[in-house]
């Protein structure tokens, strides 16, 4: 890897960190948009994206509920598809780099944001003061140490450390690369019904299983497990929708019976 591709690599990471405080939410941190901006630098825009969208799909259930810390997507995607793209391997690579890197990262956050919480007592001073223009200038403080820390610590991994990234995966037994591609295959399904856990509604069950049979067979002839599952999903809702007309019929008998006492 060049300085450049390294230099660039650690802009992207650095990105993710600031978008959400500078740039508003324009979702750079998600692995889909991470790995395209690294197939770009490292010239594989198509494998970038593969292994991208492989681990958004891993990541889609990872959200910090309440005070609880979320990892740190954008950088771990964003080592985890220049790990795979520089050796040539592809999401089981990603996964092995990008999940340690995701909670080490988080970790690191954690501790700058005690450590800005310093620069608080800085502001409340300046406030008694009357000096409000100095006030900004520890929000553009604050930003542009997030950016130098995340880019300095991804340049160095990735300009320092390809090599030791390349010996790892390289070093790997049969049977520990046979492990991680299984893994890279049920974690998508795991961070998918992580997701399901948060948003699903039973009563909105079938709709899901009928969205999903298109999506999963298109261009292909609909196997047997997929008709059942799309007359279930189609007995699931007329069992719905007359299950509703009976509690309206219930509901209008009461009240009708109501007004003749």
């Amino acid at each position: 890897m060049s300085l450049i591709q390294a230099l660039l690599i650690g802009c992207v990471a650095a990105l993710t960190k600031i978008e959400g405080g500078w740039l508003g939410e324009m979702k750079l941190r998600e692995p889909i948009v991470t790995g395209f901006l690294v197939g770009c630098i490292l010239g594989n825009v198509e494998q970038g994206l593969k292994i991208g969208a492989q681990l958004q799909l891993m990541w889609m259930g990872a959200v910090g509920i309440g005070p609880t810390a979320q990892l740190d997507i954008g950088t771990g995607g964003t080592i985890g598809v220049a790990s795979a793209l520089m050796t040539g391997t592809g999401a089981e690579t990603a996964i092995m780099f990008g999940v340690p890197v995701a909670v080490l990262m988080q970790f690191c956050s954690t501790l700058l944001m005690t450590f800005y919480s310093s620069f608080m007592a800085r502001v409340d001073t300046e406030i008694d003061r009357e000096n409000y223009k100095a006030i900004p200038l520890y929000h553009y403080l604050v930003g542009i140490l997030d950016f130098l820390m995340y880019c300095i610590l991804t340049f160095v991994v990735m300009y320092w450390g390809n090599t030791a990234i390349e010996a790892i995966v390289n070093g790997l037994p049969a049977w520990a690369n046979n492990g991680l591609k299984a893994v890279s295959v049920m974690l998508p399904c795991v961070g998918f019904a992580l997701l399901l856990n948060i948003i699903m509604e039973k009563s909105l069950a079938p709709y899901f299983i009928i969205g999903f049979i298109p999506a999963a067979f298109v261009g292909r002839d609909l196997s047997m497990i997929a008709i059942v599952a799309l007359a279930f999903a189609i007995a699931w809702v007329i069992f719905q929708l007359r299950s509703t007309q009976g509690v309206v019929k219930a509901s209008n008998t009461t009240s009708s019976d109501e007004w003749e006492d």
